[in-house]
């Protein structure tokens, strides 16, 4: 690749990831100071964001522009900045995280692949189950199978083209039939979103961006409110559903919540491992406070736009009057000699 290449591949790679940590930041913030007045719909929305910076492809200067404030305090510096070699190096190392991440995955893909080939179907009441709460669904759902595996430590989603979820062989024993109707209605909830796709695409931007920790906190607080999303809809599914018993089927969770690393590959009923227990306690405790029919969509829809309008925009240039600020010197620099004028 010619040297230009090579720079302007760099500085777009840097300053993007650059600019989404900074929004990531501004989203932690919204959502720590609002979390108990926003969905887990609208924080995984805000969370959106931050991918939709890394690959906006549109420069808007706007006064209100988070990056107005942001620019000041980093050292001006551009994709001439640093020599060939060193953005050679750049590249060449970031490659190498690239390989090694993607690498990482595909190996948990295969794991997980070679546990559906050594599972078999489940049992007819487990199966019965699942066709009593996808009742009224789609097609899509009913071809969903439901496979045993001692190889897992609890109910999880794997597959893209042909979606299965697989059990422990003991899950009967574990659950009652009323707790195993409420996980079914949580995967179920999986299914609908297309949660499973969506996990690809959070583990390619991961992959990409790698070397940028808030970029891996934002989406580890994707997949903490993807399960909050999902106890809601298996909340709001039955009337009849308490939130006492779904919140008893969690703690059960605790005991298992190291079993299966499936979150880079599959969809784990007990959400991340990396972060468990304490985001299965932060679950129990939305739970506790849902409450069927709550509307948040105005907080919502007001925070997305703020956020929207302060992070999707871009720094201003510098306005013509504030030449006049600076230093003489500058100013016989910037402006062109007047026709008629000696120049000095």
């Amino acid at each position: 690749m010619s040297p230009e290449v090579i720079r302007n591949l760099g500085w777009d790679l840097m300053s993007g990831s650059a600019n989404a940590a900074v929004l990531g930041i501004l989203v932690l913030g919204a959502r720590w100071l609002l979390r108990r007045h926003l969905s887990p719909d609208w924080r995984l929305i805000l969370s959106g964001l931050v991918l939709v910076r890394l690959v906006w492809p549109w420069e808007i200067p706007s006064p209100v522009s988070l990056f107005n404030f942001t620019a000041p305090l980093l050292p001006p510096i551009n994709s001439g900045s640093f020599p060939v070699d060193g953005w050679r190096w750049c590249l060449a190392a970031w490659a190498a995280g690239v390989v090694v991440r993607f690498a990482w995955v595909i190996a948990d893909w295969r794991q997980l692949q070679q546990r559906i080939v050594r599972s078999r179907p489940a049992q007819s009441g487990l199966a019965a189950l699942w066709n009593e709460a996808i009742q009224g669904e789609s097609e899509f759902l009913r071809r969903v199978p439901i496979l045993q595996s001692s190889e897992v430590s609890g109910p999880c989603l794997a597959g893209l083209i042909q979606p299965c979820l697989l059990v422990p062989p003991d899950l009967s024993e574990q659950f009652s039939k009323k707790e195993i109707r409420l996980i079914f209605l949580h995967e179920m909830a999986h299914l609908r979103r297309r949660d499973l796709w969506l996990n690809v695409l959070l583990e390619a931007v991961r992959t990409v961006h790698w070397f940028n920790p808030v970029v891996g906190w934002v989406l580890r607080r994707w997949r903490e409110d993807r399960e909050e999303a999902c106890d809601v809809h298996a909340l709001s599914a039955d009337r009849g559903v308490s939130k006492v018993l779904y919140g008893q089927v969690l703690l059960k969770c605790l005991e298992s919540a190291a079993g299966l690393k499936a979150d880079r590959v599959g969809v784990a009923w007990q959400g991340d491992p990396s972060s468990a227990p304490p985001s299965l306690v932060h679950r129990i405790q939305a739970i506790a406070r849902f409450r069927s029919g709550r509307r948040t969509w105005v907080v919502g829809a007001c925070t997305l736009t703020a956020v929207a309008l302060l992070g999707l925009t871009d720094q201003e240039p510098l306005p013509p009057r504030r030449v006049w600020l600076l230093k003489k010197e500058s100013i016989l620099g910037l402006l062109p000699p007047l026709p008629g004028f000696p120049t000095v």
